[in-house]
């Protein structure tokens, strides 16, 4: 079984035991891929994130939850230095506004960790591993028969914030994220 694949059905049990310990939490999963890109430009991919709201973290219309992520990105304009993974954790702070029927838009702000399999892409120098991932949205939950659909507009970047010498991070300026709340 491929390494990365691995790693996803780890991370699956982690959030399906957290599930459990709290009647209340809810866990999800969510697919996201890039409508635009900027650093670099030919870049294309997808992410796959699980994530874990324990319902217990909830202050006038803000709500805290987890989650996890592998993303795959390739450069389709190169032989070399053309793929990285990106495996990620973070936690993600949401602002709900008020519901209109079935439909309840959001915004939401999240800065996490994240591990790059390589810190080169497009020959582009990224410096080390070890990355924070940035990403803000907004997006609108639909509630159809005690099930909830997500769609949202995401920005995304990737950077060491200095902590090398080199920082040329990734950035995807517009994402197109759809997720799946299991209850």
């Amino acid at each position: 079984m491929h390494t990365s694949m691995r790693k996803l059905i780890t991370i699956l049990l982690l959030v399906s035991t957290f599930h459990t310990t709290n009647a209340y939490a809810s866990y999800g999963a969510s697919f996201n891929f890039p409508l635009e890109t900027s650093t670099p430009p030919y870049l294309r991919g997808y992410q796959l994130m699980l994530n874990y709201d324990p319902k217990t973290i909830v202050w006038h219309g803000f709500d805290l939850y987890f989650d996890a992520g592998f993303s795959r990105f390739w450069v389709s304009n190169q032989t070399n230095h053309k793929s990285l993974n990106i495996y990620s954790i973070a936690p993600v702070v949401r602002y709900s506004f008020k519901k209109y029927g079935q439909i309840t838009p959001y915004l939401e702000l999240s800065i996490g960790a994240s591990y790059l399999s390589k810190t080169r892409l497009d020959g582009r120098n990224l410096g080390i591993h070890f990355a924070f991932q940035d990403r803000g949205g907004f997006g609108a939950l639909w509630a159809i028969n005690n099930q909830q659909l997500s769609f949202s507009l995401h920005a995304i970047h990737y950077s060491n914030a200095r902590m090398s010498e080199h920082n040329s991070g990734i950035t995807v300026p517009l994402a197109l994220d759809i997720g799946y709340q299991f209850s």
